[in-house]
C-alpha cells in the first residue's frame, strides 16, 4: 500500500472514529434523558467520573416503559369498567330522570342518599361539557323543581 492509500485509509478511519463518537454521545443524551422523563437511574460511578446519578441500561429503559404501558393499559381498563358502570345512570341523566339517576346510583354504589345526589351533581355537570346535545333540557331548566335538601 502506498503513503497516499495509507493516508487515505487513515483518515476514513478517523472520520468513522469520528461519526462513532457522535452517535455514542448522542445515544448517551438519549438515554440520559429518557432515565430523567421516566425518573429512572441509578447512583453509583459513571465511567471515570466520580459519583453522578447513572445512566440506566438499556434494559432498564425498555422495561420501565413497559410497566407504564402496563400501568396505562390497567388504568385504561378500570375506567373503560367504570363508565360501563355509568351507562345506564347517564341515560336516566340525560333523560331527565333525576330520581331515578338517584337509585340507580345508590344500588350501583352502595352510597347514602347524600352522597348519591352529589354523585349525580357531579356526573351531570360532566355530562352536559362532554355531550351537551344530548340533554332534552336547558341547562338553566334541569334542576327545576329538584330539591334535594
Amino acid at each position: 500500500m502506498t503513503e497516499e492509500e495509507l493516508g487515505t485509509v487513515q483518515r476514513e478511519l478517523a472520520t468513522a472514529r469520528a461519526e462513532r463518537d457522535v452517535l455514542r454521545r448522542e445515544l448517551g443524551d438519549l438515554r440520559a434523558r429518557l432515565c430523567i422523563k421516566l425518573g429512572i437511574g441509578r447512583e453509583g460511578p459513571i465511567r471515570d467520573e466520580v459519583t453522578a446519578l447513572g445512566v440506566a441500561t438499556d434494559a432498564e429503559i425498555v422495561g420501565e416503559v413497559q410497566r407504564l404501558q402496563d400501568e396505562l393499559a390497567s388504568f385504561r381498563s378500570t375506567e373503560e369498567a367504570e363508565e360501563r358502570r355509568w351507562s345506564g345512570i347517564d341515560a336516566l341523566i340525560t333523560e331527565n330522570r333525576r330520581i331515578h339517576a338517584i337509585q340507580a346510583i345508590r344500588s350501583e354504589f352502595g352510597t347514602s342518599l347524600h352522597l348519591a345526589v352529589e354523585l349525580l351533581n357531579e356526573r351531570y355537570t360532566r355530562l352536559r361539557r362532554r355531550h351537551p346535545d344530548r340533554f332534552g333540557k336547558s341547562a338553566d331548566t334541569y334542576w327545576e323543581g329538584f330539591h334535594s335538601f
